[in-house]
């Protein structure tokens, strides 16, 4: 049931991330507030609001053009799942290798599946979420599968206001 409510996610930030899928996702920008856009999407009568940003700064020695764009996530799924946070990094993580989600210097492992990475439970969830809406800088760091390392750098500028547009929606 988890994997199929996160492949649903994963399904609706891919179309959202790419804008080509409206025969499979119908997907609308609610608002921008600074850094934080926020979405709504709806798959066969299933709501899903979630809010991205993408890196201010990025910093490591790789080639910026073998990297897909990178974004952070904070989803909500109607009557389900509320605040998860992933990150997509735009390359695949070495396995076995932690992520690092830094808001204002206090870190959290994320575990990384390919390019996305998750934290360990809803509740970590929630204290991310927590610690974002009253931060002010949120930097990721992992590294990828040939070895390098990559730090993104995000405001978190606009996150409170986004986050409550997508509770308002999808809570």
């Amino acid at each position: 049931m988890i994997k199929s409510k996160r492949n649903i996610i994963l399904l609706s930030i891919l179309c959202s991330s790419i804008l080509s899928c409206n025969s499979f996702a119908k997907t609308k920008l609610l608002d921008t507030h600074n850094f934080w856009k926020a979405y709504v999407s709806e798959v066969n009568n299933n709501k899903t609001c979630f809010m991205t940003s993408e890196p201010t700064n990025t910093v490591g020695k790789f080639d910026r053009g073998n990297r897909d764009k990178a974004y952070v996530f904070v989803t909500n799924i109607k009557g389900g799942t509320s605040h998860e946070v992933s990150v997509k990094a735009g390359f695949n993580f070495k396995s076995n290798h932690d992520v690092i989600f830094a808001v204002d210097n206090k870190k959290t492992k994320l575990f990384p599946v390919d390019d996305r990475a998750w934290s360990e439970s809803s509740k970590v969830d929630r204290l991310l979420v927590q610690s974002m809406r009253k931060g002010n800088k949120l930097i990721i760091s992992g590294q990828s599968s040939p070895g390098n390392i990559i730090v993104d750098t995000y405001s978190l500028s606009g996150f409170t206001k986004a986050l409550r547009i997508i509770d308002k929606e999808c809570f």
